[in-house]
């Protein structure tokens, strides 16, 4: 009799158990899908785009231009923080978006070094180890240079610290406006775009004779400065960025849906693929600007920004997953 007393409470248990998990429910932020989605606790009435993460994780800070501060003129650079999660049982891939930064300490004192009057735009930031290399584009003198900032000991106590910058770039400066630095870890290739000698921007590369570092960076340590034939057309191209074997830009390119549109391309083989422009999923009528993308979780997601309509005002943040472009 007790036997049988203790398989029927056994049971009773596991179906409780059972009714617990089917029961559950996970109030979700921001669904991550193929359709591009409004990243809204990151947006403002005023313009926020140009999006950088320094690291790749699932939960990480994202760095971005903003001209909230000023409350519409000039841009500066600001940061939230970013928690991805999956959750099998609904497939669901969310982004919970906070205040609260993971390296609050480090990215204020950045910032109070970074931020001028003048417009802040691009961030790139690279972290290797205990250090931080920020690049940006500033126009401090009317002409926008890419600049950088040397953070030593990013993720120690403010006291062991030392911020360096910000200094800019030679050779890469020499000509015209340039913005949008991008590069692989490892490489010594730095995309960027710059209006030099032509009414237009296209997208240039540098090969550098070592590995990028701020080294090879502050030295002008470059074999060759040119166009970049496969991503520059008769237009505007612009905000190149590379990771791993595939690359992100915008044009206004003939053949796009509309206005600014964004675009990609493979490294196959040792060279660039045709660029292809992302579908409506993505693209609009309106601009669509700065993309950045990265992985997190088994995804492949892109964050860019748009004026399309139905944002919280001026360009707006979107995230979209990408995984059905990269086979």
């Amino acid at each position: 009799m007790m036997k049988q007393i203790y398989y029927l409470f056994l049971i009773i248990l596991l179906t409780g158990c059972s009714d617990n998990t089917d029961d559950y429910d996970f109030e979700y932020d921001i669904i991550i899908t193929n359709q591009a989605t409004n990243l809204e606790d990151l947006n403002t009435q005023y313009d926020d785009f140009n999006s950088d993460l320094p690291y790749e994780y699932d939960a990480m800070d994202i760095f971005f231009s903003s001209n909230r501060n000023s409350q519409g003129n000039n841009f500066d650079i600001v940061a939230k923080g970013l928690s991805f999660s999956y959750h099998e049982k609904d497939n669901v891939l969310n982004l919970a978006i906070s205040n609260q930064l993971h390296f609050v300490e480090e990215t204020s004192l950045l910032f109070e070094k970074l931020n001028t009057e003048n417009n802040e735009l691009g961030p790139f930031a690279h972290y290797y180890n205990s250090d931080l290399l920020f690049l940006y584009a500033s126009d401090s003198n009317g002409i926008f240079k890419i600049k950088l900032f040397e953070y030593i000991g990013w993720n120690n106590s403010h006291y062991e610290s030392i911020i360096l910058g910000p200094t800019d770039i030679p050779i890469i400066n020499d000509v015209g406006n340039n913005l949008y630095p991008s590069y692989n870890h490892g490489d010594s290739k730095l995309f960027f775009c710059s209006d030099r000698n032509d009414s237009v921007f296209n997208i240039f590369s540098a090969i550098y004779n070592n590995e990028i570092s701020k080294t090879t960076l502050l030295n002008g340590d470059i074999m060759s400065l040119q166009k970049d034939a496969v991503f520059s057309s008769t237009d505007d191209d612009k905000c190149p960025f590379v990771n791993e074997d595939m690359m992100v830009f915008t044009s206004n390119r003939k053949g796009g849906i509309g206005g600014f549109d964004l675009y990609y391309s493979f490294l196959k083989n040792g060279s660039w693929t045709s660029p292809q422009v992302f579908g409506n999923n993505i693209n609009t009528e309106y601009d669509e600007y700065r993309p950045i993308i990265f992985k997190t979780l088994g995804y492949n997601l892109m964050i860019f920004s748009s004026n399309r309509p139905g944002g919280l005002g001026g360009y707006d943040l979107y995230i979209v997953n990408i995984n059905e472009i990269i086979k």
